[in-house]
């Protein structure tokens, strides 16, 4: 009977997770921006309680009037940041027909070194640099960059609507909690959950944040040193993607180096501006991170890949910079709970965790 219960309890619970996931890519254009609006209306909160702290006459602010000013701040820095980036991927699409002609220039170079003529093999070589160099379509490359950033922007009217009223729920949230959790061991766990996920995801986001904005400024100083054209742009979807844990830095570094060659015509202007970027994000995060941070996350590197794949292949770039706040979030409640504590446990990284 123990053992039918057991094989009942993982056959039930093997087919919600199938459903979650089912419901996570069918619903997927409903369910990303709420993701999003919850993740912006945290930030406009812990916005709203720095200004709050804000003085005037003597007096503290009113909340209502933090809230409205952390929302405009908040939003007017996504609009702001998207204005930007899209300003600059117009640039870029205007003189793709320049970059083209250089990379047609490079073509050609290459092609009529002698050297590659005489030697069997490195004329295959050859054949097969030149051609996917003939391949390369700036443009279209840049298009791509485009619809998956839009994923994140796209629904921005949307994201707005929803954190309206999120902030205008914000209030009854606590009431509602309190009657119906009634019973003091209950109110107690959830009181504990709600304040660990507040403190981890408070800590990430500010972590994260300001290493990625010292990895960004770092960059454009590099870029700019080397001509690099659109430091700004680049520099800003290096900031972007160290959002995305271990393939996101090198993404980030790749950007730039690839445009280098569209620009310079130079395989050396790639070799060079890729090591000088990934020293400044070796530095930052192999070093300045560690030191001054120390561990933002108790997550096991394994399952942070895993979490990563596995968000990225279902919602793309924004379940890629979702995917720890998520998972982080996840093994916090059932670390609460006797009964999935062990997998909390499992998924940490030392094995070791606090409740």
């Amino acid at each position: 009977m123990n053992k039918t219960l057991k094989i009942s309890r993982v056959a039930n619970w093997t087919i919600i997770l199938s459903l979650v996931v089912v419901c996570l890519i069918y619903f997927k254009g409903l369910l990303q921006p709420f993701v999003l609006a919850l993740f912006t209306w945290y930030l406009i909160s812990a916005a709203k309680g720095a200004i709050a702290r804000i003085q005037l006459k003597g007096k503290s602010m009113p909340k209502r009037l933090a809230s409205i000013i952390a929302f405009v701040v908040i939003f007017g820095t996504f609009y702001g940041l998207w204005s930007i980036l899209s300003y600059n991927i117009q640039l870029i699409i205007e003189k793709s027909g320049e970059y083209t002609q250089n990379i047609n220039g490079m073509v050609e170079a290459f092609g009529a070194i002698p050297l590659l003529d005489q030697l069997p093999v490195i004329e295959d070589v050859d054949k097969f640099i030149i051609d996917n160099l003939s391949s390369l379509d700036l443009q279209a490359s840049i298009g791509g960059i485009v619809n998956s950033l839009s994923l994140v922007f796209g629904n921005f009217a949307v994201i707005i609507v929803y954190v309206i009223f999120l902030l205008l729920e914000e209030n009854f949230i606590p009431v509602k909690l309190e009657k119906i959790f009634q019973n003091a061991d209950r109110k107690g766990t959830l009181q504990d959950i709600l304040s660990d996920i507040g403190k981890s995801i408070n800590t990430y986001f500010f972590v994260k944040t300001s290493m990625s904005l010292l990895t960004g400024v770092l960059s454009y100083i590099v870029l700019t040193l080397f001509g690099v054209d659109f430091a700004a742009l680049w520099a800003f979807l290096i900031f972007l993607f160290n959002y995305i844990p271990y393939v996101g830095s090198l993404i980030a570094t790749l950007l730039p180096a690839l445009f280098a060659i569209f620009q310079f015509a130079s395989f050396w202007m790639f070799l060079w501006v890729f090591l000088a970027v990934e020293i400044v994000q070796i530095f930052v995060g192999n070093y300045i991170e560690p030191k001054i941070m120390g561990k933002t996350l108790n997550l096991s590197p394994l399952f942070v890949i895993l979490a990563l794949s596995f968000w990225g292949s279902i919602w793309g770039i924004v379940g890629m910079i979702l995917s720890v706040p998520i998972v982080s979030v996840i093994v916090i409640i059932i670390s609460h709970f006797p009964s999935t504590k062990n997998i909390a446990i499992f998924l940490s990284e030392q094995g070791t965790i606090e409740t």
